[in-house]
């Protein structure tokens, strides 16, 4: 299975952001699956905001599932990533998979 990673990344520290993003790939790569990251996304250069979201959206809407980590709710980009991932689920990918760390 194919699974993006949702993870807070505006406002946090980017190192650790990353290594936690790492750690999850890593744990989910063992358990047989093709992790994304929003870390392996590019975004073009010079990025804004909204290149980062389009990009991560294109990227999530073509695994088979999504792994919310944990503060994902205070996250203004993994809000938008929930908010698109439960409208496909509803109107035609029944089997999209919505995952939640713990």
């Amino acid at each position: 299975m194919t699974i993006y990673i949702s993870i807070p990344i505006t406002g946090t520290d980017i190192r650790k952001t990353r290594e936690k993003a790492d750690l999850i790939k890593a744990r989910l790569s063992r358990d047989g699956h093709t992790p994304v990251s929003p870390f392996d996304i590019y975004a073009g250069h010079k990025p804004q905001y909204a290149d980062y979201i389009c990009c991560d959206l294109r990227a999530m809407l073509g695994c088979d599932a999504v792994f919310f980590c944990d503060g994902w709710e205070r996250s203004c980009g993994c809000n938008i990533e929930h908010d698109v991932a439960m409208r496909m689920k509803a109107h035609g990918r029944k089997d999209l998979k919505i995952m939640y760390e713990n």
